[in-house]
């Protein structure tokens, strides 16, 4: 099967709901090129039951197996559903992805919907020629120990400061949320002021017939707070969908690294084990040499003879096997595994970079319709902001940028400069700056 065809080879998310995703192959990558794909249903257990086969094929022979989304019991409803779907995806995409999987049977037949999954039950069952070939002609280095050594103490770090920042983004979600919630309130509130304004507040809001004739009524307190809760209004939407899609997009890929690493490091651990295994079998062969066969009959003889020759057979099996593991770990696995791992920080990275931009644009594009209502330049009410922080020896509002992308930023200092007289004095500090009229002074473009 080529590599072409492999672009077809997508599993199912679970049990939910059906549902598709588009995915390049090498080969396409970049060209804007993608295949449709439908998933398949699968129950969880279903994943499960094959995760478990390609552990038991190719972990024991060195091969790192993509990771399964935790299996999260204390979460409920459709946030938990869309995450352990998004992991499910993430699993899917990584054994499609990988040339030695994605032909193994058991995920060809996880892909034909209503065929039975067995679980791999062989204690070391022989993984597929393909993953042998690849293995086999490459040289153990000399290093190897401290290597695998080095393996291990790096990936517990790796996993340490993910689980830390898994746990800081989950915090930080919280706080978009409840963000979003303060926001709603504040929206809230403005338009039951815009209304009150409009229908209970009458003296307080009369213009005289000049006003009226020059447009003033739409600077008016109703008119201007109903424009303040249309822009809260907006910073609810953009910040609304953000928790889910960064729970999906950040905190996800987060998680399958950290599983990684923690798989990662199992594999390295597997080497201590196998080592320990074979000073067994050594240990038993000695034994054996070491007993005493001056008293045996002739057939007890024959069969220690023979049980010698099987422990050496075990151990010279048991040490083959170890240099392959480790050969295999050292020379493919980690390879691999630094090159998925760079694209992966990458692109979640990206997805996080993306996600920023997103709310920024919606935002912005939303401030900008707000200060048009208002029949203002935003951007001379920065320079009109940042000028009363100042005064007070506070840092001015961030860089922004004008419409059309044109950069606009507060000349710190000068404004600063202009107003440190103004900071020594309590009466000046306290009088408000002079309202901007055109380019703003102390903007530089």
């Amino acid at each position: 099967m080529t590599d072409m065809d492999h672009t077809a080879w997508l599993a199912s998310q679970m049990s939910i709901t059906p549902t598709t995703i588009w995915l390049d192959s090498p080969e396409e990558k970049g060209s804007g090129f993608s295949k449709y794909v439908d998933y398949a249903v699968h129950r969880y257990s279903d994943f499960e039951k094959l995760h478990a086969t390609l552990k038991a094929r190719y972990g024991s022979y060195g091969l790192l197996v993509p990771s399964l989304p935790k299996k999260n019991v204390v979460l409920k409803g459709a946030g938990f559903h869309f995450q352990r779907m998004r992991g499910l995806q993430i699993f899917c995409e990584k054994v499609a992805g990988n040339p030695y999987l994605r032909e193994d049977q058991a995920w060809i037949d996880f892909l034909e919907e209503g065929r039975p999954l067995v679980v791999e039950k062989e204690a070391l069952p022989m993984p597929p020629k393909r993953w042998m070939e690849a293995v086999k002609d490459l040289e153990t280095p000399g290093n190897a120990g401290e290597m695998i050594a080095g393996f291990k103490a790096e990936s517990v770090k790796a996993e340490k400061h993910l689980n830390d920042m898994i746990a800081k983004s989950k915090s930080m979600i919280s706080c978009v949320s409840n963000l979003a919630l303060s926001i709603t309130d504040v929206a809230t509130s403005s338009v039951n002021w815009s209304e009150s304004e409009t229908n209970d507040v009458e003296l307080l809001n009369t213009l005289s017939s000049s006003e009226l004739s020059s447009g003033a009524a739409t600077s008016s307190p109703p008119n201007v707070m109903a424009r303040v809760s249309t822009l809260f209004s907006s910073k609810v939407s953009a910040l609304s969908n953000t928790p889910e899609a960064l729970n999906l997009l950040l905190v996800e890929a987060l998680d399958y690294e950290g599983s990684q690493m923690a798989d990662f490091n199992l594999l390295c651990k597997h080497v201590d084990r196998l080592a320990s295994l074979n000073d067994s079998h050594e240990s038993t062969v000695n034994k054996l040499k070491g007993k005493s066969t001056a008293k045996m009959t002739e057939a007890k003889l024959a069969a220690h003879n023979e049980a010698i020759d099987q422990a050496e057979k075990i151990l010279i099996g048991g040490k083959q096997h170890c240099d392959y593991y480790i050969r295999a770990v050292t020379m493919v696995t980690l390879p691999r595994l630094v090159t998925e791992r760079r694209e992966r920080i990458r692109m979640l990275s990206l997805h996080l970079g993306a996600i920023t931009k997103a709310i920024s644009a919606h935002i912005l594009a939303a401030s900008d319709t707000f200060f048009d209502s208002m029949g203002v330049e935003g951007n001379d009410y920065i320079d009109s902001a940042s000028m009363v922080l100042e005064a007070l020896s506070l840092p001015p509002l961030p860089e922004t940028a004008a419409k059309g992308g044109t950069a606009v930023r507060v000349k710190s200092s000068s404004v600063t400069s202009e107003r440190n007289s103004v900071s020594a004095n309590a009466d000046s500090a306290n009088s408000p700056p002079p309202a901007p009229g055109g380019a703003a002074e102390g903007l530089e473009v």
